[in-house]
């Protein structure tokens, strides 16, 4: 009867040091409470951007905590932080300083009066050390993403592309006038798209634009546009995925590269909902992706590999 008796108290010391912890866990570990996403990455930075859920939460300070162990954590590890007065925007934080060829852990963080609250752990891998640059001219082109050899990339063109339409004379052999345009069509006929261009990682842009012009037969479209452009001697440029468009805003915009205007730009990633049919861009003015009606008139800049 003893015996049991102590169990029993055992049982009751270890489901109360059970349910202390698993209280302690959710005060300090909610992931609802941060949201955190890794937006780039280079072999010696990583940007990623977080945000405060939670709007009920106190919170006096909010960034970033990363290393090369597991689950790092605010004030013990290599910290990097912004104040911010609303405490419930997203905010972008980039950690500097990396080793290339590196694994990496990372968590967003909100303090408040008590208590330290974490976003879901991040992981990513920095690549090789690149002979290239952001925003480095090359090829035709400003890079704004290197693959993980460091060797291989991707660059958008010096400049937005211009749409044309050229005019005859009677005999429609003469062309008396060229009128050029600043924006162009996705698509030239809305809520048509049959082209499956859904795909929107980097690396996916030239395969949508393919799809783009097999659907749509006309000249006029964002894709074509692209397609045909033959800027700096080069002849295989594209219009980049939604993904490869973030990229240029994230590394070369953002940095001060790139001549992009604060306005409007297509992707070649269409967005499909039950009812209508939209395709998606980017402005460039703070970043932001929407997606539109695909016959709307939106900016252009072609982009290729390296």
């Amino acid at each position: 009867m003893k015996i049991i008796i102590n169990l029993s108290g055992i049982l009751m010391i270890v489901a109360f040091f059970i349910i202390g912890c698993s209280k302690f866990d959710l005060k300090v570990l909610p992931q609802q409470i941060i949201s955190n996403k890794i937006d780039s990455t280079n072999d010696s930075s990583c940007t990623i951007t977080s945000k405060i859920l939670d709007t009920t939460k106190s919170i006096t300070l909010q960034g970033v905590c990363w290393d090369t162990l597991p689950n790092p954590q605010y004030k013990k590890n290599t910290v990097f932080y912004k104040n911010d007065s609303t405490h419930h925007s997203a905010f972008t934080i980039i950690l500097n300083g990396l080793s290339p060829r590196t694994r990496y852990y990372a968590r967003a963080y909100g303090v408040s009066k008590d208590s330290v609250y974490y976003g879901n752990q991040l992981t990513f891998t920095t690549p090789a050390k690149s002979p290239f640059t952001y925003g480095q001219y090359y090829q035709g082109g400003y890079i704004f993403f290197i693959d993980s050899t460091g060797n291989h990339g991707l660059v958008c063109d010096t400049t937005d592309l211009k749409d044309s339409i050229q005019f005859r004379d009677s005999t429609g052999i003469n062309i008396i006038a060229t009128k050029y345009y600043d924006s162009i069509q996705w698509r030239t006929q809305a809520n048509a798209d049959s082209s499956g261009a859904s795909a929107t990682a980097i690396g996916t842009g030239y395969r949508n634009t393919l799809k783009i012009m097999a659907s749509d037969a006309s000249v006029h479209n964002a894709a074509r546009l692209c397609f045909n452009y033959n800027g700096s001697g080069y002849n295989d440029w594209y219009l980049p995925s939604k993904d490869e468009l973030n990229q240029i805003y994230l590394n070369l915009t953002a940095r001060g590269v790139g001549n992009l205007s604060q306005t409007n730009y297509w992707s070649s990633s269409n967005y499909i909902t039950t009812t209508n049919v939209y395709a998606c861009a980017q402005f460039f003015g703070n970043g932001n992706q929407y997606f539109f009606n695909q016959s709307f008139y939106l900016n252009v800049r072609a982009i290729r590999k390296f």
